[in-house]
């Protein structure tokens, strides 16, 4: 579809509800609802459609994932798996800040390899938080530091990060519209999981560097306390925690073999999130008030957005023009592909950036497959290079808020910009390597 006036004010709406969002004087979720009201109500009022095909258009398997781990995340919390996890992985530190915090990212680097970044920061977040307070030591290096890992060590695996669920569904379906299969997560984890290693290499050195003042010894007495604590006091029902365990068990094993029995994320992490719920039986009403509903209402109001993006036709018009851009030349597909969608996550939320940019991607996906590995990459790493890119940040900020020693905006551009830059310029230079050999 040309890009008619209607188009243009769809177009209007969604920078102008984006503007809103990144100025962070309004909240994000009411402007996120209210923008697609607003583009719903345009369509119908043009004859585009009923609201009923922009709800049509919404990624609501990613919105059943991101609410069942953030339900599966409740649980084990409340169960105290998670704090359980913080005492044993201090004590092997011995109370030294440094091996403390390098602990700390090591594991947040594992745990994003299964979850998303959403939930990796709602389980880390508490915990160092509270590690840091019982060692008197600052927290928001460790806070800031975790989101930044958070994000690009998501890259490997299509769970990591909602914004890889969002680009390999789109994949997936064009690739079965052509009949050339399917994303293949294999190859996916072959080509990222060394990148996101080489990250963290560069990440930990520039970030010991540059915290290096902050990362000082704790008071001695407070440490041996915490030191002389039984992990196992933490737990506060055996019962839930063991079945916390199986169920981190089973989503790791599904999100690992699922696919190549037909069983997507979102299908086996809503499984394993009810049958915790049927297991918590008179918790169910508590539980369901500690989720974040605002985050997962956020998500609605975005992909709303983006449907109307693709009603109109903006989506296309946008894809033919990058598809002329890259004129079949897999390296210049390959600079866009990391740069633009970098620059773009970083001053706007990366998850409505990879709804836009994935279809585009999608169509590349039968050229090579490396475009749509770099467009994840893009989306990871460029959503630390400003605070409001990604959800792991912001959640951060707000965490470091709520404990009265805000992360200040400049605090956390100061390492994540450039840090940021330089990892999307490691990554062009990896993609462009392995094109050699695809």
């Amino acid at each position: 579809m040309r890009l008619d006036t209607v188009a243009g004010i769809i177009l209007f709406v969604f920078i102008c509800t984006y503007i809103a969002i990144s100025s962070e004087k309004v909240n994000r979720t009411a402007t996120a609802l209210l923008g697609m009201g607003i583009v719903g109500m345009i369509l119908v009022a043009a004859g585009e459609g009923s609201f009923n095909v922009v709800i049509g258009h919404i990624e609501w398997h990613t919105v059943l994932f991101v609410t069942s781990m953030m339900i599966i995340v409740t649980i084990a919390t409340a169960s105290g798996m998670f704090q359980y996890l913080a005492i044993e992985i201090t004590k092997p530190s011995r109370g030294d800040t440094k091996t403390l915090f390098i602990s700390f990212l090591g594991f947040v680097f594992g745990v994003s390899l299964f979850f998303d970044t959403v939930s990796t920061m709602l389980i880390m977040g508490p915990i160092t938080i509270e590690v840091c307070k019982a060692m008197n030591i600052d927290f928001r290096p460790f806070l800031i530091s975790e989101a930044v890992v958070a994000n690009f060590a998501s890259i490997p695996t299509i769970v990591g990060a909602v914004p890889n669920l969002v680009i390999a569904e789109e994949v997936a379906i064009k690739l079965a519209e052509e009949g050339a299969g399917t994303l293949d997560q294999g190859l996916m984890f072959i080509v990222m999981f060394p990148l996101a290693l080489i990250c963290f290499a560069i990440s930990v050195p520039i970030f010991l560097w540059h915290f290096k003042e902050q990362l000082q010894p704790g008071e001695e007495d407070m440490i041996n306390e915490l030191l002389l604590i039984d992990s196992s006091y933490m737990i506060r029902s055996r019962k839930d925690f063991y079945a916390s365990i199986l169920a981190m068990l089973i989503l790791i094993l599904g999100f690992t073999a699922g696919h190549t029995i037909g069983f997507n994320p979102s299908l086996i992490a809503i499984v394993v999130a009810s049958l915790l719920l049927l297991y918590s039986r008179e918790h169910v009403d508590d539980i369901l008030e500690r989720v974040n509903w605002g985050t997962i209402f956020f998500l609605v109001g975005l992909f709303g957005l983006v449907a109307a993006l693709d009603i109109t036709g903006i989506i296309d018009e946008m894809g033919e023009a990058i598809t002329l851009l890259v004129a079949g030349n897999i390296g210049t597909g390959i600079v866009f592909m990391t740069w633009v969608p970098g620059v773009l996550s970083a001053v706007i939320d990366n998850i409505p950036v990879s709804a836009v940019l994935a279809p585009i991607a999608a169509d590349f996906a039968s050229f090579s497959p490396l475009l749509p590995f770099a467009l994840m990459f893009a989306v990871n790493v460029g959503g630390f290079v400003l605070p409001i890119g990604s959800p792991a940040n912001i959640i951060a900020l707000a965490m470091s808020e709520k404990e009265h020693k805000p992360i200040r905006f400049m605090d956390f551009i100061k390492i994540a910009t450039p840090l940021g830059l330089l990892l999307l310029a490691v990554g062009t230079g990896w993609f462009l390597m392995l094109s050699l050999i695809f």
